[in-house]
């Protein structure tokens, strides 16, 4: 068949004008979408870091609440501090124990210390002394057992009868039932070497260690090594905590639970923010191909678009969690070869949207050298070109050091780091809290956990950062699944262990805490730490003060023995027995309350 020059025409036209309006159709359908659009960053920023209760604010050294004794550079000390701005208690730290003596408020109600700073017979006089005060205190860790041995006064403090071995090996550990949030767990492979003290009577016991065999040994499960208790002398209660729960943030938890367990009720601030975190993805390049092909038969980019997106979403929707990505333009920022391409910004940022999820920026690469100025000037070249409409106010800096991005931060020079508002810290970065103002702009929140791995020490982590402050950031680092390094890094085997935790791990807080973007729990972090409260109990009623109060805030009710009958200013959700979620909608809030009925 032949076809004439004049059809030929018409039929090339008529294709050439179904490619453009094809293409067209793409292009409006994004920016129709404003996927390219950060409508985060056009909102203004509400709550600023004056506008915060913190160390300073909180620090009074005549009328203080709480007692911090350890000398600058102490992390147990430092996490005291931080738990009482968590906690919004009025506080100060001394030195030493002779200093606190001489210069103790009225107002004290909580002495904290720790081994380094009881290691004289003045100091037990000191603790003494303090007991007859009726001054609650704890021991974040306890002092050398030769000490220990030799001050029968310093055993009758802590509640111990005698020492049966100093160095014991436990085979576990068992958390009962209403200390840590999550109920009563047995962590078979947490390990410790401890002292191993018999107890005297009186003696209520939290944690203890397991012990093997311990039915055909005839062992009762109060005498079990003992690993957090406390004690009544018959004026405060002191308690003793026998391992290491004070090297990290896992010790956070363990003073909020001890703090509850010396009132008829505790009521304190949370934030209610449950984040997953996706650390380097989206990722929009095309790098280590050839070993990505050999692995997963398919090109980098399509094992991203066409494999990992749809399962992250699946995974997803599957416990309701909602979707942050901390995209990574490149990884090897050596190469200059290898460009990014404008339909796969597109994809992403459209994907995004249609999920109702965030995007930021990510400060990971893989190269060995100092490649991360590079990086920052590339990036921010790239989205100037590819997308000169999204500003990022999310950066998750990852491995990048904090010197490099700091000056960028706060540079008059405009760069992809110039708007920023939210940083992302990996998990224990002990140099920051958990949640604090990096500047008066910027927020900064510590991911919780690794969404690809959940051991015993990860699990007890978790479970104390949620007991503290209601809050976890589960952070998945893309890294080893583009350049993977062994069996352990298959996708397949990554995709069923984060399925599985979702699942189990952190299924039990989403009873009273709420699934969060990164912008909305910054949002939320932010009335946290500038909120203020006040609270008093009259017979059945307790009345709840907040100040600094925006529009809404989030607590904790714990008491030993009750439930919520009613509640007026709010809402709630009961997590477990006898904790409560409030969900305050006004500034004064009234709870009624009654014994709990069996």
């Amino acid at each position: 068949m032949t076809i004439s020059r004049s059809n030929f025409i018409a039929m090339s036209v008529t294709m050439l004008a179904i490619l453009f309006l094809f293409q067209f159709s793409n292009l409006s359908v994004l920016y129709t979408s404003k996927a390219t659009i950060n409508h985060v960053a056009e909102k203004d920023i509400k709550i600023y870091a004056q506008d915060s209760i913190h160390e300073k604010t909180l620090r009074d050294d005549l009328m203080y609440e709480t007692a911090i004794i350890g000398t600058k550079n102490n992390f147990e000390a430092d996490l005291a501090v931080e738990w009482c701005v968590y906690q919004k208690r009025t506080y100060t730290r001394f030195d030493n124990l002779q200093e606190f003596y001489t210069n103790t408020s009225k107002n004290c109600s909580l002495l904290i210390v720790n081994s380094l700073v009881v290691d004289t017979f003045q100091d037990i006089e000191v603790l003494e002394k303090v007991c007859d005060y009726k001054i609650n205190i704890i021991f974040t860790s306890l002092p050398d057992t030769e000490l220990i041995e030799e001050s029968q006064k310093l055993k009758d403090i802590l509640g111990i009868h005698s020492l049966k071995t100093d160095a014991y090996h436990t085979t576990g550990m068992t958390i009962y039932e209403g200390f840590l949030l999550g109920g009563t767990t047995t962590y078979q492979k947490l390990k410790k070497t401890i002292p191993y003290f018999k107890l005297q009577s009186g003696i209520k016991a939290y944690i203890v260690g397991d012990i093997k065999d311990q039915k055909q040994k005839k062992i009762k499960n109060e005498d079990l090594p003992p690993i957090l208790w406390r004690y009544h002398t018959g004026k405060n209660f002191v308690f003793a905590v026998n391992t290491d729960f004070f090297s990290d943030h896992t010790g956070l938890g363990m003073l909020t639970s001890m703090l509850a367990e010396t009132k008829d009720y505790l009521i304190y601030p949370v934030v209610n923010a449950q984040s997953v975190i996706c650390q380097n993805y989206p990722y929009l390049s095309n790098e280590n191909t050839n070993t990505i092909a050999e692995k997963y038969y398919y090109e980098t980019q399509s094992l991203s678009q066409n494999v990992l997106w749809p399962d992250i979403i699946s995974i997803l929707d599957a416990t309701g969690e909602k979707f942050s990505g901390m995209i990574a333009p490149k990884f090897e920022y050596s190469n200059s070869l290898e460009g990014i391409s404008s339909n796969t910004i597109s994809f992403y940022y459209k994907q995004t949207e249609q999920v109702a999820g965030n995007l930021g920026i990510s400060g990971d690469r893989v190269e060995n050298g100092s490649f991360y100025k590079t990086k920052l000037g590339y990036d921010s070249e790239m989205f100037r070109q590819k997308v000169p409409s999204y500003i990022f106010t999310i950066f998750s800096p990852g491995k990048m050091p904090e010197e490099i991005y700091k000056p960028y931060l706060t540079s008059s020079k405009e760069n992809i780091l110039s708007d920023i508002r939210t940083i992302i810290l990996d998990k224990e970065n002990q140099t920051k809290p958990v949640l604090s103002f990096y500047n008066d702009k910027i927020i900064s929140m510590s991911n919780t956990n690794n969404g690809f791995s959940h051991d015993n020490d990860e699990d007890l982590y978790l479970k104390s950062i949620e007991t503290a402050l209601g809050y976890s950031s589960v952070s998945m680092d893309f890294t080893s699944v583009y350049y993977p390094s062994g069996k352990k890094d298959d996708w397949t085997k990554l995709t069923k262990d984060l399925s599985k935790y979702l699942n189990t791990y952190w299924a039990e807080f989403r009873k009273g805490f709420e699934h969060t973007t990164v912008t909305e729990a910054d949002e939320r972090a932010r009335k946290f730490l500038a909120l203020n409260f006040h609270s008093f109990r009259q017979g059945n009623t307790i009345n709840l003060s907040i100040d600094n109060f925006f529009k809404s805030a989030f607590f904790i009710l714990r008491m030993p023995n009750g439930r919520i009958t009613s509640i007026t200013g709010g809402e709630y959700k009961k997590l477990e027995k006898n904790i409560f979620v409030i969900y305050a909608e006004k500034k004064d809030v009234i709870i009624t309350i009654a014994d709990n009925v069996e």
